[in-house]
C-alpha cells in the first residue's frame, strides 16, 4: 500500500491495510476485458434497422427493399438482421410473411448500449462553437431546417422535459459543414461545446427540431452525468415506456 493508499485493481490485485487488518494480493496479470458481445443483428447496419423497428414496429414487415431504403442500409443486410433478431429472441415469426418484435424493452436497452459503443462514434462529424459565444444561451432561437438538423443530447433533454439546462449541445445533421457554418454561425473548434453527428434516420414531418426520444435517451445515459441520467429517465417514463 504505497503512500498509505488502499487499492483494488480489476485484475485482482488488492492492497488493504488497517490498524488490525491486512489484505494483500499481488502478481495478478492484467487481463484483456472483452467488450459486451452483440449478435449479427447489432452491427452498424443492424442498429439502424432496429431503430427503424423500435420507432415504427410495422416497418419490420416491409419489403427488404423498403427496409433498406428507410434505414439507409444495403439490402443484403436485411435478411441477416431479421435472422439475428429471431435467434436472440427479439422477433417472433407469426406466420410465413409476418414478424413481430418481442422483448421490446430489453431490445431497447441493448440497442442503447450497442449504439453508444458501435454506431455513434462512426457518426461523429466534429466539435463546433458559436461564432459569438453569447449565442450559446440563445441556442433555442437557432432557426434550423428540422428535417435535416435536430438537437440531441442535453438540448433534446431540455426540449422534452424542461428539466436540464444544457452545458454541452449536440446536433444531428445531414447538412454539409459549410452550411452549418453559414446558416447557423458555427465554427469548427476541437474544444467546442457543440458536438455534431451525422443524422442516420429519416423524418418526413418532424414536429420539433429534436431527435427521436430514444436517441435523446441514449445520448443522455452515455454522459454518465447524474442530472443527464435523471433527464433520460424522465424521457423514458414520459415518452418511451408506453410505446414499447
Amino acid at each position: 500500500m504505497e503512500h498509505g493508499i488502499a487499492y483494488i485493481e480489476m485484475n485482482g490485485n488488492i492492497n488493504l491495510e488497517t490498524e488490525n487488518f491486512l489484505l494483500k494480493i499481488e502478481g495478478k496479470r492484467n487481463k484483456y476485458l472483452q467488450p459486451e458481445k452483440h449478435g449479427r443483428a447489432f452491427t452498424k447496419a443492424g442498429l439502424k434497422a432496429i431503430f427503424l423497428f423500435l420507432t415504427n414496429e410495422n416497418e419490420i414487415n416491409d419489403t427488404y427493399r423498403e427496409i433498406a431504403r428507410n434505414a439507409g442500409i444495403a439490402i443484403g443486410n436485411v435478411k441477416l438482421i431479421h435472422e439475428g433478431l429471431i435467434e436472440e429472441g427479439y422477433t417472433l415469426r407469426v406466420n410465413e410473411k409476418e414478424l413481430k418484435l418481442t422483448n421490446r424493452k430489453e431490445l431497447l436497452q441493448k440497442w442503447v448500449t450497442a449504439y453508444t459503443e458501435k454506431l455513434k462514434p462512426t457518426l461523429y462529424i466534429g466539435n463546433f462553437r458559436f461564432n459569438n459565444p453569447n449565442e450559446f444561451i440563445k441556442w433555442k432561437d437557432l432557426n434550423m431546417e428540422r428535417t435535416h438538423t435536430q438537437w440531441g443530447g442535453e438540448g433534446a433533454g431540455n426540449i422534452y422535459t424542461d428539466y436540464l439546462q444544457p452545458e454541452i449541445l449536440t446536433l444531428y445533421t445531414n447538412e454539409k459543414k459549410a452550411n452549418l457554418i453559414k446558416e447557423y454561425r458555427l465554427l469548427p473548434d476541437p474544444d467546442g461545446n457543440i458536438i455534431v453527428y451525422e443524422k442516420f434516420w429519416k423524418d418526413k414531418n418532424p414536429f420539433k427540431n429534436v431527435v427521436r426520444p430514444i436517441v435523446a435517451y441514449a445520448d443522455l445515459l452515455a454522459t454518465g452525468n447524474r442530472r443527464c441520467i435523471e433527464t433520460a429517465q424522465k424521457i423514458y417514463e414520459q415518452l418511451i415506456d408506453n410505446t414499447l
